[in-house]
């Protein structure tokens, strides 16, 4: 199998369009501070300890990103440091119900797509 990539649209306070490299031994997404900035996004308060694939730790800024594929649209957990591209983990991945298919190379559905939203109360007014 080789390498995946995906078309999609990452967004926060701006959108931008943008093919990535879909990475399923990585847990989260992984972008620029640079890209970062472009999108507006909003840090999350101090820095988080991230493993990465070459076993290196570092303490990295961290934020949520929208995430919009074919269609299918999710929240999912950016960790921004400096790298050569973005890649898209496969938290990404499970909220908008898609996996990799090896033989195709390509993103296919595992579920019908809904947003999960798990934990959130409805609060009755009046």
């Amino acid at each position: 199998m080789g390498h995946v990539y995906q078309r999609l649209k990452l967004s926060a306070a701006r959108e931008e369009e943008m093919t990535i490299m879909v990475d399923t031994g990585a847990t989260y997404s992984l972008i620029s501070p640079a890209l970062a900035n472009r999108l507006g996004v909003v840090r999350f308060p101090g820095r988080f300890p991230v493993t990465l694939a070459d076993g290196r730790q570092i303490d990295a800024e961290v934020c949520q990103v929208g995430v919009h594929i074919d269609g299918r649209i999710g929240v999912t957990t950016g960790v921004i440091t400096e790298c050569a591209d973005p890649l898209l983990g496969v938290e990404a991945l499970e909220v908008l119900g898609l996996a990799v298919d090896p033989t195709a190379g390509k993103l296919v559905p595992t579920r019908t797509w809904t947003a999960r939203l798990g934990g959130v109360l409805a609060i009755a007014a009046g």
